[in-house]
Formats: C-alpha cells, sequence, structure tokens
C-alpha cells in the first residue's frame, strides 16, 4: 500500500518537470541601420554635374623685376621722329658761311680746310689736300688786293630743288650735282652769283666745288 500512497505526488513532480517551461518573452529587436548606396561614379568623359564647380585658380602678381606686358596703345606708339632736315640745313650753312668768310677775306688754308679731299674749281678738279691747298694760294695771289667784295644774300638749296629751278647743271658740274645728299649754297657776292656745291665728307660738311 505504501507505493500508492506516494505516487500522486512523484507523478505530480515527474509531470511538473515534464511540462515545458514558460518562455521568457523575447527582446525587441533592435532596429537595422541601413548603410547608404555606394555613389555612383560618373562615367568617362561624362560630367558629374552634381559635383560643386571648381574654384579659380588664385592670379599670381607679377614679380617687382618683371615688366608687365605691353598694352595695344604701348605696341601701338609709334617711334620717335628721325632728326628734321632743318637740323642737317642749319649745319650747311654753318659750313657756308665759314667758307664765304675765307673767300672774302682770301684765307687760302681756310678754304683749303674748309673744302674736300677731291675739289672742283668750275670743272678743274684737283685732288688731295696739298694739291687743294696749293690751288687756293694760286687763286688768291692771282687777285692780289683787289676788293674781295660783301656778302649780301645766301640761299640753301638740295641738288633736286636747284636743278627744278634753275635746270640741268652744265656737264663739267653735273657729277655733283649728281652726287647723294648734295646741297646747293647760291651766295651774292656783290651783286655777282657764287654757287657752292656741299658734300658730306666724314662726320662734317665740306664744299667740293666752286662756280
Amino acid at each position: 500500500m505504501y507505493p500508492f500512497v506516494f505516487l500522486g505526488p512523484v507523478l505530480a513532480l515527474v509531470v511538473g518537470q515534464a511540462e515545458p517551461a514558460e518562455q521568457a518573452p523575447a527582446a525587441e529587436a533592435a532596429p537595422v541601420r541601413e548603410e547608404p548606396a555606394a555613389r555612383e561614379e560618373p562615367a568617362a568623359g561624362k560630367p558629374d554635374e552634381s559635383a560643386p564647380p571648381p574654384r579659380p585658380a588664385r592670379r599670381q602678381p607679377p614679380a617687382a623685376d618683371q615688366a608687365p606686358p605691353a598694352t595695344p596703345v604701348d605696341q601701338a606708339r609709334p617711334a620717335a621722329p628721325s632728326r628734321p632736315a632743318e637740323a642737317e640745313r642749319a649745319q650747311v650753312a654753318r659750313a657756308a658761311l665759314a667758307f664765304l668768310d675765307a673767300f672774302l677775306t682770301g684765307d687760302a688754308d681756310a678754304l683749303a680746310a674748309l673744302s674736300t679731299e677731291r675739289f672742283s674749281f668750275d670743272g678743274d678738279v684737283r685732288s688731295g689736300k696739298d694739291e687743294v691747298r696749293r690751288a687756293w694760294r694760286e687763286l688768291v695771289a692771282g687777285r692780289g688786293a683787289s676788293r674781295p667784295g660783301q656778302l649780301l644774300d645766301l640761299e640753301l638749296l638740295t641738288a633736286a630743288d636747284a636743278v627744278s629751278r634753275m635746270g640741268q647743271p652744265p656737264s663739267r658740274l653735273a657729277p655733283l650735282a649728281g652726287a647723294r645728299g648734295t646741297w646747293v649754297a647760291v651766295a651774292n657776292v656783290s651783286r655777282r652769283p657764287v654757287v657752292l656745291f656741299l658734300l658730306r665728307e666724314s662726320n662734317r660738311w665740306a664744299v667740293g666745288g666752286i662756280e
């Protein structure tokens, strides 16, 4: 009988152990953080419209020792004008007046110094300083004590202007009138015309012939 008395509690204990335990409520699932989708790279050669525009490069100031580029105004500025012809005319006038002064006073050495090395005495050409000086001394000596005269007027002309006004020179004077850069001085000496041909010799103006 004893076994049956204790059978109820034992079965109850066994049954209680066999029933599943009450499950604890499941914890709330943590929210899942979605990763942003990878940015799609623009295709080669196609500009990315969403990208911000590039910043302009900062312009560097020119160096102190570097001159700024020439402006169109500077480039179009004309060059400085050459020396005017009036300056050459003044030089020719001084040479002609010095020669005429020596001619009127009869200074043979000064006449030779103011003449070119090849000088035409109204077509009679002498070459060399010594030969020209000798010819002037002979002319001055032949004139003797006669009154030299007085300079009343002097006009300077280019060779082209002289030919245009007075016509072609005689053949004996043609080489002088045709020389490049020749000036013609027409002097009125005591109402008698004296014509001088002035040429550029080295760095000075000198008389190359007289008529």
